[in-house]
């Protein structure tokens, strides 16, 4: 899918290093950026997995910030924060994040606690606050009907949106330990048809509309890219984008 990452090589222990490229070039604060390294080494050190997955939303999200035209002090919060989104699964028993197999009700309510574990990890840290927020609402829905506080539309931050859509398409199209990958084509529905309830449809819109640039080649870019509103139309009922000047 082109993800803008590089695979170290595996260390003592036959840990694999993950190396974030857009960190390496850009110029992010070099202490924020070896703190958010270390971060996500943890994360590796217990679940490759989560930690792999993790840097490839961040670059998702990088990419989408900078085709939006968000300034960079923004973009560099959210591509951290992406990075790090899923951190509070560190407080998560093993026997939750690594079960092969489909949650309980009270374990998938325990593994709903990451979003505020990831907080309160990262509110430590004054210079990492922005990040903080966003690691915490990511898992909140434009409806409100998301966790952990049930915020809703623009009462989210804008990072945990661009983190939302991200952190969707690339679970679905990812390898789960109890789920197959999810064609793309089937991924690109299922975001078209959460937009505006899960998503925000102008976010979700954007990274359909930019999906090759996002995500990487897929063989449906056409029906994205001629006629945009008719095929909203074909795939959900919901309205199509106000803020189509963002997208054009």
């Amino acid at each position: 899918m082109g993800v803008m990452m590089e695979f170290g090589a595996a260390d003592a222990n036959g840990a694999l290093g993950f190396t974030c490229e857009t960190c390496t070039t850009k110029q992010t604060s070099k202490l924020l950026h070896d703190l958010i390294q270390s971060i996500v080494s943890a994360l590796e050190a217990r679940d490759p997995h989560t930690a792999e997955h993790s840097l490839r939303v961040g670059d998702m999200a990088e990419r989408t910030c900078s085709l939006i035209g968000l300034p960079d002090d923004v973009t560099a919060t959210i591509h951290m924060a992406a990075h790090v989104h899923d951190i509070g699964k560190i407080g998560i028993p093993d026997r939750i994040l690594l079960r092969n197999a489909r949650l309980t009700p009270a374990e998938h309510a325990l593994l709903r606690n990451h979003p505020r574990i990831g907080y309160d990890i990262l509110s430590g840290c004054e210079s990492l606050d922005g990040v903080a927020e966003i690691v915490l609402h990511h898992h909140e829905r434009w409806d409100g009907s998301g966790y952990p506080d049930g915020l809703a539309g623009e009462r989210i931050p804008l990072g945990a949106r661009i983190v939302a859509v991200c952190d969707s398409i690339d679970a679905m199209l990812g390898k789960r330990l109890c789920k197959k990958s999810m064609a793309p084509r089937e991924c690109v529905q299922e975001i078209f048809l959460n937009a505006g309830s899960m998503y925000d449809p102008d976010i979700a819109w954007f990274v359909l509309k930019h999906w090759d640039a996002i995500v990487g080649r897929v063989e449906f870019r056409d029906f994205i890219v001629a006629e945009p509103g008719a095929y909203h139309a074909l795939c959900c009922s919901v309205p199509a984008p106000k803020a189509l000047d963002l997208i054009a």
